[in-house]
């Protein structure tokens, strides 16, 4: 068993967080909905009706749209941890079918890399660790390594869906129910891509919309795996990172408390903020504020080459 050299906190939770409950996962999967096609519905609006000036004026609603747009990938990764619903298989669905509003997204290939990542954090046993370390700049993070990565889960995907069964299944699934949810990942992105080509065949303006919120979405991706596990050379062997403005929440419905996730992956994301209270009154972050980045705009430093996607931070 791997451990951590952060251990995880000896702080009794409410068992109530772990809890997962089918109405409130719909809840939160709304309002993921409703970040994503409610800015952008005003934009295309504002676009076929507005003057140019109002055009430029009204664009960051792209930048929400897109956060929104990403946070359906976040919410695909809470299905896989079982945190949409009591039943395992009917989680994993929902967050098939809402992270597949993302295009090339597929959230089954990414989560059997992904399971490891918990299991062996930023070690050499690590798919992320492996992947997102070999790039060093600016450039090559936000340009390569989230389209390289996105393109290695597509073909995880397809290869769990149409090869040969793999036992044992690298999930805590079996290898029959990571077929038919590879399947059903496949179909789902197929059958939202064939809403998106209606949509942008009949709106007017949506294909500007669409575009520039879809290259948000990948540009917040890029950003993201930096901001998560990126540290100054240092600082002693951290394990992830918590984002804690009140923006960044907002915009990403709590994953953004990256480390309490790490410690909890059974807290659906939306609890995260009172997990991360309950870590600040028993005082464990005390000696730890370089485990947080308090400002949202501060955050993006992360992806830079003075902040390395550092390993070692698990032994066996």
């Amino acid at each position: 068993m791997a451990r951590q050299l952060h251990p995880k906190p000896q702080v009794r939770l409410d068992r109530a967080l772990f809890k997962a409950r089918t109405g409130e996962s719909l809840l939160i999967i709304a309002y993921a909905v409703c970040l994503y096609l409610l800015p952008l519905a005003l934009f295309v609006w504002v676009a076929n009706t507005a003057p140019t000036v109002w055009v430029l004026l009204c664009s960051p609603l792209l930048v929400v749209a897109g956060y929104g747009l990403f946070l359906q990938a976040i919410l695909g990764h809470e299905g896989f941890h079982f945190n949409l619903s009591g039943n395992p298989m009917h989680s994993c669905y929902l967050g098939i079918l809402t992270s597949s509003l993302l295009p090339g997204f597929c959230v089954t290939g990414y989560f059997v890399d992904h399971w490891q990542h918990h299991r062996y954090s930023n070690s050499a046993k690590d798919p992320d660790y492996r992947h997102f370390s070999r790039y060093r700049t600016l450039a090559s993070r936000i340009a390569l390594s989230r389209l390289l990565a996105t393109s290695n889960y597509l073909q995880a995907t397809v290869r769990l869906a149409f090869g040969p069964l793999s036992s044992p299944s690298p999930l805590p699934l079996s290898a029959a129910q990571v077929q038919r949810l590879a399947r059903c990942n496949i179909a789902c992105q197929v059958g939202w891509l064939c809403v998106y080509a209606v949509a942008l065949w009949q709106i007017d303006g949506l294909l500007l919309g669409f575009c520039a919120s879809l290259a948000v979405a990948f540009l917040v991706s890029a950003f993201n795996a930096y901001q998560e596990h990126a540290f100054s050379e240092g600082d002693e062997a951290p394990p992830a990172r918590s984002r804690t403005s009140r923006l960044c929440t907002w915009l990403h419905a709590g994953a953004n408390f990256h480390l309490e996730h790490h410690f909890y992956p059974a807290v659906p994301c939306w609890r995260l903020p009172k997990v991360h209270r309950q870590l600040l009154d028993a005082g464990w972050y005390t000696d730890r504020q370089y485990l947080l980045e308090k400002h949202f705009v501060a955050s993006f430093k992360y992806a830079t080459r003075r902040h390395p996607y550092r390993g070692d931070t698990v032994n066996d």
